[in-house]
């Protein structure tokens, strides 16, 4: 089965997605944001030239739906189903079954989305949902190669290895990364505003290919910093200015480390 028919939306003749139309109207009412268009299956053709903060802002009402009606759940995952065929398409090799993988994993981070404001969020699902299918399926140095844009993504020249990347043990560098700012952000040594910044430019920089060897490992590099200067509506000298500080901030917390 493809991912759209794992997750039951691969119609929308499901019973979850006829719900969703007849109850579309009633959804509106309760989260505004959702009256952006006068039926659900005009969503698609809305977000795709839709600014992010605006398709963030419909996924977040839709999250907070699911409160009340699981109906949105499915929603949810229509929407993102072009994403995660890409996951599918992506990390195929790892298993038969990758598209139940993939849906799984899916499903379960849209119903742990707890609708609250942020940025991304149809991106930050998918990568959810793909680092947990390659944690089910316990891929190590494979993770590592296949992942090389966020081997370059960090800055390894000036983010010194955290505890658990040394001593030989094969990590998903995605998966370190975060872990890494969440505890430097845990024991007050980032900001959660630094945090979600640093994530913000490896993201951009994973996705742009920055070369690592500029900007800080990619980092800081004028194109990445346009790129989230346009999303934060700040300056790119003001995002660059204040991704330097933060990893100033956590090159020393890694020092304190080690």
């Amino acid at each position: 089965m493809n991912v759209a028919t794992c997750l039951g939306v691969d119609t929308v003749e499901r019973p979850a997605m006829r719900w969703a139309r007849e109850h579309w109207g009633e959804w509106g009412a309760i989260e505004p944001s959702l009256a952006v268009v006068s039926d659900v299956l005009d969503l698609p053709q809305w977000m795709r030239p839709a600014s992010p903060s605006a398709c963030d802002e419909v996924l977040g009402a839709l999250a907070r739906m699911t409160a009340t009606d699981v109906n949105a759940i499915s929603v949810m995952t229509w929407l993102l189903v072009p994403g995660a065929v890409a996951v599918a398409r992506q990390l195929a090799d790892l298993s038969p079954d990758i598209d139940a993988h993939v849906a799984r994993e899916l499903w379960l981070a849209v119903h742990a989305y707890d609708g609250r404001p942020g940025r991304r969020v149809a991106a930050t699902l998918l990568v959810r949902a793909r680092r947990e299918v390659m944690a089910d399926l316990g891929v190590g140095d494979a993770a590592w190669r296949r992942d090389r844009a966020w081997a370059c993504a960090i800055p390894m020249g000036s983010v010194p290895e955290g505890p658990a990347a040394r001593g030989g043990v094969e990590v998903d560098p995605e998966r370190e990364l975060t872990d890494f700012l969440d505890v430097a952000c845990e024991r007050g040594a980032l900001s959660p505003v630094q945090r979600q910044l640093l994530l913000d430019v490896a993201w951009e920089a994973a996705r742009m290919g920055a070369p690592a060897k500029r900007g800080r490992g990619g980092l800081t590099t004028p194109s990445v910093a346009q790129m989230v200067a346009d999303q934060q509506d700040a300056s790119a000298r003001t995002v660059r200015r204040r991704a330097a500080t933060a990893l100033a901030d956590l090159q020393e917390f890694a020092r304190s480390v080690q």
